[in-house]
C-alpha cells in the first residue's frame, strides 16, 4: 500500500518532470519525443504516426500524476479535476509565455483522460472505498479489545 507522504513526495518530483517536458523549450524534452516516437514505432510496426503518437503520450503523461494525486487525496474525481485544471495550466502558461510551443485544448483533454486512468487505477491504493469505523456495535468492541 502506497502511503500519502510517499505519493506526496513522488508527485512532487514528478511535477517537475511533467513543468520539464511541457514549460520548457521543446529541445529541452527531445530526448523524451524521440523515446515515444521509438515506443509507437516499434510497438505499432510503423503504423502510427507523430500524431497518434503524441495523443497517446500526452495521455500516458497524466496517467501518474493521477494516480499519485488519487492516492494522496483518497478522491479519485477530485484527482482527475486538478490534473485537468493543471493541464489547463499549463497550456495557457505555454500561450503567454512560450512562443515556441503549441498550446491545445486537445492536450487538455488528452491530459486529463490520463489523469482519470491514473485516478481509476488508484484506487485499491487510496482510501476509496473504506467504510468509517463506527464506535459501537460488535466490531468496534473487537477491536478495542487489542
Amino acid at each position: 500500500m502506497i502511503r500519502r507522504p510517499v505519493a506526496a513526495v513522488l508527485l512532487a518530483c514528478y511535477s517537475v518532470v511533467v513543468a520539464r517536458l511541457t514549460l520548457a523549450d521543446p529541445s529541452a524534452g527531445r530526448w523524451a519525443f524521440d523515446l515515444a516516437g521509438a515506443a509507437a514505432r516499434r510497438a505499432s510496426d510503423g503504423r502510427l504516426d507523430w500524431s497518434e503518437t503524441e495523443v497517446i503520450a500526452n495521455v500516458a503523461l497524466f496517467v501518474p500524476a493521477g494516480f499519485l494525486l488519487a492516492v494522496l487525496l483518497g478522491r479519485p474525481l477530485l484527482a482527475a479535476a486538478v490534473t485537468v485544471l493543471a493541464s489547463a495550466c499549463i497550456e495557457l502558461a505555454q500561450q503567454q509565455f512560450l512562443p515556441t510551443r503549441v498550446p491545445s485544448l486537445a492536450d487538455v483533454w488528452h491530459n486529463g483522460l490520463g489523469g482519470l486512468l491514473g485516478a481509476i487505477l488508484a484506487a485499491p491504493f487510496s482510501r476509496i472505498g473504506h467504510r468509517p469505523v463506527h464506535l459501537d456495535g460488535p466490531t468496534a468492541q473487537r477491536a478495542r479489545q487489542y
